[in-house]
């Protein structure tokens, strides 16, 4: 995760250092729509949930040509395997090792406010934003990806074969990044971003993502 934020850093710094134009010339409307793609890596307070990719949308109303504010509702994915040996027993107790992988997985749904501001009047500017709002998540579930094979006349412990579900949560969520806000023709505006959410979960679920990705608009 830390060559991701290199790689959407930098690209920032490349595209903020696109060529001036007359952005405050265009006569967009107040109202845009806005989607991204990212990537996630979830941790709570004593163990790392997982990554994987999560999407987003809402809708940005726009104060000035830089401050806008705006709702998003994302949904983000998180797994993790663990290589694992499973122990079985013959009748006459006689231990076996089994290799198998569990998984750790769930998903987070965000609903946030938004605020964010963009610096300058070049084609490609530098943005920051600031939002609040809630997270819902169903749990994480942990159990093997496939069951463990034992040979024959052996048995499996019940904890290597069963699958539980965590608590499911809801939370405050606080959510902030930066990233570049880059005119593109047709009134589309894109970018790369990163960011970083916490979450008041106490010990159940979700409470420190680390995100990057892209974004795109469309402002008629």
């Amino acid at each position: 995760m830390n060559r991701v934020l290199l790689i959407m850093t930098a690209l920032v710094i490349l595209f903020i250092g696109g060529q001036p134009s007359t952005v405050s010339a265009q006569s967009d409307g107040r109202l845009s729509v806005v989607g991204a793609v990212e990537y996630a890596r979830i941790t709570e307070d004593d163990a790392y949930l997982g990554a994987g990719f999560g999407a987003m949308g809402g809708l940005r109303y726009h104060l000035t040509e830089a401050t806008s504010v705006g709702v998003e509702v994302s949904r983000e994915h998180h797994v993790r395997d663990f290589g694992l040996f499973a122990v079985a027993h013959d009748a006459g107790g006689r231990p076996e090792a089994i290799p198998y992988t569990r998984r750790w997985k769930g998903d987070a749904t965000f609903v946030l406010g938004v605020v964010s501001h963009a610096f300058g009047s070049a084609r490609a500017r530098p943005v920051v934003w600031v939002g609040a709002g809630m997270m819902a998540h169903g749990g994480t579930s942990r159990g093997p990806l496939a069951l463990p094979q034992a040979p024959s006349g052996f048995t499996l412990q019940a904890q290597d074969i069963e699958t539980s579900q965590g608590h499911s949560v809801t939370a405050v969520a606080a959510d902030g990044g930066f990233g570049a806000d880059v005119r593109l023709p047709g009134r589309i505006t894109a970018g790369p971003f990163v960011g970083v959410r916490l979450v008041n979960t106490a010990n159940f679920g979700p409470k420190y993502i680390i995100r990057g990705g892209a974004w795109i608009a469309f402002r008629p």
